[in-house]
C-alpha cells in the first residue's frame, strides 16, 4: 500500500473563496450566515443561508466556452480546483497523465438548471431556444466532467455521491485509488449550490434553521441546547492527493498525511441517525491509521450541523469510540453553514488550515451545552495548541458516514 499526502488544497465557501480568506474568517470566528429575503418572501420558516459571494471575476478566467457548460456547482469547483493545482504547484502535464484523476461529487447537480429549462419550455414551447449544454450541465457528474475536459484529464473521471458525507467519500475514494496503485494524483472533494427546493424539504422534514432569523450568525448553534437545525450553504472544496514517492521526487509542498478513511451506511432510517454507521466508520478509519502507526487523535471536526437528533448521536459515538480520552472537538458549520454536498470538503480544508497553523476554532454559538451533547470535550475559545493527528467526518441523508484522518509528516 502506498501513502498518500495532500499537495494542494482551493476553496470557495461562504466564509472565503480562498485558504487565505477562509483561514483569516477561521481565526477571527467570522460568519458566513446571512438573512435571505427571498426564503422568507416564499414563506420558508428558516430564512438563512450562506452564499459564494464575490466569485465573478475569479469565473471570468475560466474562459467563455468553458462556461457554456458550467451551472454554478461547475463554476465553484473550477475556481476552487485553480487554486488547489497552483497550491500544490502540479505542472500542467502531470494533469494530461493517465494516471491523473479527478473524483469530485455533489448531492444535487446543477440543480438550479431544471426549473431553468422548464420555464423556457413552458414560455416559447419550443426546444430550440434550450441550446444542447444543459444535460452536463445538471447531471449530477457535471463537476467532475467540467474539470476533465477543461484540464485535458485523461485518467479515471466520476462523482461519488452520498448526501451530506459527499466530500469526505470522494476525497475518501481518491485517496483509495492512490493508495493502491491506480493513480498518482487525484483531484478530488465535494460541491454545492444552493437550491431552494432542498430549503423547502429541510423546512418540512424540521431539520432547518427556524429560531434567530433576525440574528442570521447565530442561527447554526451545534450541541446547544437552543440549537434550532442546520443552515443550508454552498461552495466547493477541492484537495490534490498525491503518492508520497510522487509529491516528494517532484518537490511538492505537503500539508499533511492521510493516514485514515472510513464508510458505513447506517442501514436503518432515511431521516434520523441511529450512530451505527458512523460508529463503523470512525472506527474503520482509526484501524487504517493504526495499521501504519499508533495514532492519537488530537482534534475532530464533526458533522455538528447543529440537529436536534443527530448531535446527541454524534457525541455519543464520540464517548464510545474514545471512552473517557474525548480529543478536543469543535463545529465549523457554525461558521460556514452546512454546503451538503461541499461539507466533507469544505470542513476537511478547515481542519488542515488549522492543523498547518496549529489553532483550533470554537464551536459557534456553543453558549449551553444540551445535556444530551455533553461528555465530550467542546472547545469554547480559539485555541492555539500543537496539533498532529486530526479527524473530521460527516454524516448523510440516507444514512452515509464517512471519516478522514490527516497527520503532518514526520
Amino acid at each position: 500500500m502506498r501513502r498518500v499526502v495532500v499537495t494542494g488544497m482551493g476553496i470557495v465557501s461562504s466564509i472565503g473563496n480562498s485558504k487565505a480568506e477562509v483561514l483569516r474568517s477561521l481565526w477571527e470566528g467570522h460568519s458566513g450566515l446571512e438573512f435571505i429575503p427571498e426564503m422568507q418572501e416564499l414563506g420558508l420558516q428558516c430564512q438563512v443561508a450562506g452564499r459564494v459571494k464575490g466569485l465573478e471575476a475569479a469565473a471570468e478566467k475560466l474562459g467563455k466556452r468553458s462556461l457554456q457548460t458550467m451551472s454554478s456547482v461547475a463554476k465553484y469547483t473550477a475556481v476552487a480546483t485553480l487554486e488547489a493545482i497552483a497550491d500544490a504547484q502540479l505542472p500542467r502535464e502531470a494533469l494530461h497523465s493517465g494516471r491523473t484523476g479527478v473524483v469530485v461529487g455533489t448531492a444535487f447537480g446543477g440543480i438550479n438548471e431544471v426549473p431553468k429549462t422548464e420555464l423556457m419550455l413552458l414560455a416559447h414551447k419550443s426546444p430550440t431556444r434550450l441550446g444542447a449544454t444543459g444535460a452536463v450541465k445538471i447531471m449530477n457528474s457535471t463537476v467532475a466532467v467540467n474539470l476533465a475536459v477543461w484540464l485535458g484529464i485523461k485518467g479515471r473521471c466520476y462523482a461519488v455521491s452520498s448526501a451530506c458525507a459527499t466530500g469526505t467519500d470522494n476525497i475518501g475514494h481518491g485517496f483509495e485509488l492512490i493508495r493502491h496503485g491506480l493513480l498518482d494524483v487525484c483531484i478530488c472533494g465535494g460541491a454545492e449550490e444552493n437550491w431552494i427546493g432542498a430549503a423547502a424539504y429541510l423546512d418540512n422534514a424540521f431539520l432547518g434553521g427556524t429560531e434567530f432569523n433576525a440574528r442570521p450568525g447565530e442561527v447554526c448553534r451545534p450541541y446547544d441546547r437552543d440549537r434550532c437545525g442546520f443552515v443550508m450553504s454552498e461552495g466547493a472544496g477541492i484537495l490534490i492527493l498525491e503518492a508520497f514517492e510522487h509529491a516528494m521526487a517532484r518537490g511538492a509542498p505537503v500539508y499533511a498525511e492521510v493516514i485514515g478513511y472510513g464508510s458505513a451506511n447506517d442501514g436503518d432510517n432515511m431521516f434520523e441517525p441511529k450512530g451505527g454507521g458512523l460508529e463503523r466508520s470512525l472506527r474503520q478509519a482509526l484501524q487504517m491509521a493504526d495499521d501504519h502507526r499508533p495514532v492519537s487523535i488530537d482534534y475532530i471536526n464533526p458533522h455538528g450541523a447543529g440537529t436536534q437528533v443527530g448531535d446527541p448521536v454524534e457525541v455519543q459515538v464520540i464517548r464510545t469510540v474514545f471512552g473517557q480520552s474525548s480529543p478536543w472537538v469543535s463545529s465549523t458549520k457554525s461558521l460556514s453553514g452546512h454546503s451538503q454536498g461541499a461539507a466533507g470538503a469544505h470542513e476537511a480544508i478547515f481542519t488542515l488550515l488549522m492543523l498547518q497553523h496549529g489553532f483550533v476554532v470554537p464551536t459557534l454559538n456553543l453558549e449551553h451545552v444540551a445535556p444530551e451533547c455533553d461528555g465530550i470535550r467542546h472547545v469554547w475559545t480559539l485555541t492555539e495548541m500543537p496539533l498532529r493527528t486530526v479527524m473530521s467526518f460527516n454524516a448523510g441523508l440516507g444514512g452515509a458516514n464517512a471519516c478522514l484522518i490527516f497527520r503532518k509528516l514526520s
